[in-house]
C-alpha cells in the first residue's frame, strides 16, 4: 500500500504541470491574437491625414495684382519679379516679390484658355495666387498655384487685403486704435509681438458675421476677426497698414 500511495503525489504533480503549461500556451496565443486584432483595429481606424488636413487647415492662397518687371531662373525653376499694386517693400530692392513658378503652377488668360510661361514678359499684368507660406526674406519668397494675364484694359487698382486672425492685444497711437494680430495664414517668427499692426480709424467699419454694428470697445484681446486692410502696408517688421473694415466672427 505504502508503494502505491506513494506515486500519487508524482502523478498529481505531473497532471498539474501539464494543466499549468496548457494555460500558458492558451495564453500566450490568445495575447497574440489580441496583439494581431488590435493592430487590425488601428489601421482601419487610422485618420485619413490628408483628407483631415485639407478640411480643417484655415490656410487659403493669397492673391495680388502685379506687374512683371523681370523674369529670373533658378536651378532650372522660372521666377517671376513683380511688382505688387497693394504691397510695396520700400526702396532699393530687385522687387517687392519673387514668385517660382512650379509644375502644377497654373497659367491662363481671363477667358480660362491655358497659356505657357512664354506668355509671361516684363511688363504682363497678372493676378496670381500664391503661397499661402511666404519667406521672411526681403524680397519675400512664394510659390504661384495660378496666374492669370490680365488685359490691359481691364481696370487693376489696389484692392485690399483679407485676413483672419486673433487680436492679441490693442494699442492707442494718436488718439487710433491699433490691433495686435496673430494671422492665421502668415507668421512672421518668434520675438515679435504679432504678425501685423493694424491701425484703425474713424472710417474703419466694425461689424458682427451678421452686419451688425459694433465699436472698438469689442475689439478685445483673444477675439477672432475677419479684416480687411491696406491695400498699402509698411516693410517693417512687423508690418503696419491701416484697416478698412473688420469682421468679428462668432462661434
Amino acid at each position: 500500500m505504502r508503494t502505491k500511495n506513494a506515486y500519487i503525489p508524482l502523478i498529481i504533480l505531473i497532471i498539474l504541470s501539464t494543466i499549468t503549461a496548457g494555460a500558458m500556451i492558451m495564453n500566450d496565443t490568445d495575447s497574440s491574437d489580441k496583439i494581431m486584432v488590435d493592430d487590425e483595429v488601428l489601421e482601419a481606424d487610422a485618420p485619413n491625414v490628408d483628407g483631415d488636413i485639407s478640411e480643417s487647415d484655415p490656410l487659403q492662397p493669397i492673391k495680388t495684382i502685379a506687374t512683371v518687371i523681370g523674369i529670373d531662373s533658378w536651378n532650372g525653376t522660372k521666377v517671376l519679379l513683380l511688382d505688387q499694386d497693394e504691397s510695396n517693400i520700400g526702396e532699393g530692392y530687385p522687387c517687392d516679390l519673387y514668385l517660382m513658378i512650379g509644375e502644377e503652377t497654373t497659367i491662363a488668360d481671363i477667358d480660362g484658355d491655358e497659356l505657357s510661361i512664354d506668355d509671361l514678359t516684363e511688363g504682363t499684368r497678372i493676378e496670381a495666387h500664391y503661397g499661402p507660406m511666404t519667406t521672411r526674406s526681403l524680397p519675400p519668397q512664394s510659390v504661384a498655384v495660378s496666374i492669370v494675364v490680365l488685359d490691359e484694359d481691364v481696370p487693376t487698382g489696389p484692392q485690399p487685403v483679407k485676413t483672419i486672425g486673433t487680436i492679441l492685444g490693442t494699442e492707442v497711437r494718436s488718439e487710433n486704435t491699433v490691433l495686435l494680430l496673430d494671422q492665421d495664414d502668415i507668421d512672421i517668427g518668434e520675438g515679435y509681438p504679432c504678425d501685423i499692426f493694424l491701425v484703425t480709424a474713424q472710417e474703419t467699419t466694425i461689424t458682427d458675421s451678421n452686419g451688425n454694428e459694433l465699436s472698438f470697445e469689442d475689439l478685445t484681446e483673444g477675439t477672432r476677426v475677419e479684416a480687411y486692410y491696406g491695400p498699402m502696408v509698411t516693410a517693417s517688421l512687423p508690418p503696419q497698414s491701416g484697416t478698412l473694415k473688420i469682421v468679428v466672427l462668432t462661434d
